[in-house]
């Protein structure tokens, strides 16, 4: 085989693994991203929910149920508050994900490499 065919071959499979090498890269990178944001939120919930418990076993008398009481209702509010901003920032990340590669597929398409 001559130098030009080895260097075409070359171009070629670079011109075809490139863009898949920059899209495993990407999805290796949003997985990270998504696996962070999901462990930080569950140990948020666990962190919450033990606390909740811990409360609980600290009732002793009519006074302490009905500061468990006002505590637990005010933790539900909060709870909803967190489950809006973890929703919004999950699709924040999933909206991110999404424009990087479409970004990633205009730049691997024939048009869009000119």
């Amino acid at each position: 085989m001559s130098n030009d065919a080895m260097a075409n071959m070359t171009a070629q499979y670079q011109n075809f693994l490139g863009p898949v090498i920059k899209a495993n890269k990407l999805s290796a990178a949003n997985l990270e991203a998504l696996v962070n944001f999901q462990m930080s939120a569950l140990q948020s919930y666990v962190d919450m929910a033990m606390a909740r418990m811990k409360s609980a076993a600290d009732i002793s008398d009519p006074a302490s149920f009905q500061a468990f009481l006002t505590s637990q209702a005010e933790m539900v509010s909060s709870l909803q508050h967190k489950f809006s901003d973890d929703a919004k920032t999950l699709a924040d990340l999933m909206n991110r994900f999404k424009a990087e590669f479409d970004k990633l597929v205009q730049e691997s398409l024939p048009m869009g490499k000119q």
